[in-house]
């Protein structure tokens, strides 16, 4: 059996790695970080370790039986294709406390003025008056509804419920149980933002959630908040920029987006559209699970998901 790692992989695998060898003696166990290998690698290899394959890379995988994703989301593989060849699909969610800690860190930003706030006190401005625009609003009893109540939406949920808030969770399937933090579950996005004061935007990237925030949605979140840790498409870009540039959005703080930086060191701006000029926006560069914790829980799952594959083939 081979199994393939498509990166070079950092040294928080070496020891995790050296154990499955000494566990599976018989497993060989490849690394590839070589663009040009990667399809003649594919070729004979049973379970492939990557963050993204092509249609043309799984097509050529003849002896492929399990695709293991290091991460959580799935929209950079031909799920189509996988799905038509019968190949296993593993992925984690050990991230999930972690992403869901950053999105209420980023709420709390947001919502308290963290950021406008400290870059006025450097200029020495003082922003001490009781008026409107200088006060700082709290989520305390506030409803939340989070988009895509899984992993990462439940923690969301079981933080916030120290501030006492309202949880509206939306998913496609109802399948509540009895121990759930969430006060409500619907399956009409609607009905969740329409009850909802912030809203944790949660989503996987899909045919079915590519846009599924788009300007009808916006004009009925005035006076909301907005937190975006799922994928960047599955919020209209224009829609959301124009809702917060216009105030129909009370503010938005986003870590997922619309451009990212290739290979080159050149900086490179997040969207298409100047987020960055407007006062009611925090943003973040992707990286709600960028911690040292997380790094290692994902290790640690994706490492059980090898050895539960290699095991399903004895």
């Amino acid at each position: 059996m081979k199994i393939l790692f498509l990166s070079r992989l950092s040294e928080d695998w070496n020891a995790l790695l050296n154990k499955l060898k000494e566990e599976f003696p018989e497993v060989e166990f490849r690394i590839n970080d070589n663009p040009e290998k990667r399809i003649s690698e594919l070729e004979s290899t049973d379970a492939v370790i990557a963050g993204r394959l092509t249609a043309e890379e799984i097509e050529s995988a003849e002896k492929l039986k399990a695709v293991i994703v290091p991460f959580t989301g799935l929209n950079n593989f031909p799920l189509d294709i996988i799905n038509k060849k019968n190949i296993k699909l593993y992925n984690t969610h050990a991230n999930a406390p972690f992403v869901a800690e950053h999105a209420v860190a980023l709420a709390l930003a947001l919502l308290g003025k963290v950021s406008e706030f400290q870059d006025d006190l450097k200029k020495g401005k003082w922003n001490r008056t009781k008026e409107a625009d200088d006060m700082w609003t709290s989520i305390r009893r506030k409803n939340i509804g989070i988009l895509g109540y899984g992993h990462i939406g439940k923690y969301i949920a079981k933080y916030l419920k120290a501030f006492d808030c309202f949880i509206i969770g939306f998913k496609r399937n109802l399948d509540l149980d009895n121990n759930d933090l969430a006060d409500e579950i619907s399956n009409n996005i609607d009905e969740v933002i329409a009850k909802s004061d912030v809203i944790f935007n949660v989503l996987p990237l899909n045919p079915e959630t590519k846009h599924i925030i788009n300007a009808e949605k916006i004009a009925k979140m005035k006076g909301k908040y907005i937190i975006t840790v799922g994928r960047g498409e599955t919020i209209q870009e224009e829609a959301m920029y124009n809702g917060l540039k216009d105030g129909t959005l009370a503010g938005a703080a986003i870590d997922v987006w619309y451009k990212y930086p290739g290979k080159s060191e050149d900086p490179v701006m997040p969207a298409n559209f100047s987020f960055w000029e407007l006062p009611n926006v925090i943003m973040s560069p992707h990286k709600s699970a960028h911690t040292a914790q997380a790094v290692k829980a994902m290790i640690e799952d994706t490492c059980v998901n090898i050895r539960k594959f290699i095991i399903s083939q004895r």
